[in-house]
């Protein structure tokens, strides 16, 4: 592989890292606010949830997007994947999926949109290309903040995990865990 390729995933585990700053900008301007926390409580998971990890992607040294997610035992929940604007359509994205699904070492669960527009088709077309899955179960995602209404949409796999066969065990770990949902 080209070494000019190469994204590398950098932890983020305090927010003494200015790295979360850049981290923080590409969130709030890539993500719709209900589908996502405020970045203060983001913030909060850094220094105080183990379980919860950022990693900011850099290429060649320069930032380029971010990955968030929750390592649980059997599975890594990608909560969060952007691409900063000033680096996308480059072949990115899918460089920085790779090297993240190459060093997981886990199987990896994410959440997409409901297939029902041009862009989240083509959002699920990149994931599938990466080798991730589609589940076919109806997933209602949680919302961030109170008096918001639960989005209907899917999870989608990659490596060894079956949703056909551990969707509830997996949708259950995420709204307790992820979201703070009493089950």
């Amino acid at each position: 592989m080209d070494m000019n390729s190469i994204v590398i995933c950098k932890p983020v585990r305090d927010c003494s890292e200015p790295l979360l700053s850049s981290v923080e900008k590409t969130y709030n301007a890539s993500f719709p606010e209900a589908e996502r926390r405020d970045f203060a409580l983001v913030r909060e998971l850094v220094e105080r949830e183990p379980r919860f990890i950022i990693y900011a992607l850099l290429k060649d040294d320069d930032y380029v997007g971010f990955i968030s997610g929750w390592l649980f035992d059997g599975f890594t929940y990608v909560e969060h994947f952007a691409i900063d604007e000033s680096a996308r359509n480059g072949g990115i994205g899918a460089k920085a999926m790779k090297q993240f699904l190459a060093f997981c070492g886990t199987p990896v669960v994410l959440e997409v949109e409901m297939p029902v527009d041009e862009m989240s088709k083509r959002r699920i077309g990149f994931y599938e290309r990466l080798g991730f899955v589609l589940d076919d179960h109806v997933y209602r995602q949680p919302p961030y903040r109170a008096g918001e209404d639960w989005l209907e949409m899917r999870l989608m796999s990659f490596g060894d995990i079956s949703l056909e066969e551990f969707f509830e065990q997996v949708r259950d770990n995420l709204y307790e865990n992820v979201y703070g949902v009493n089950l």
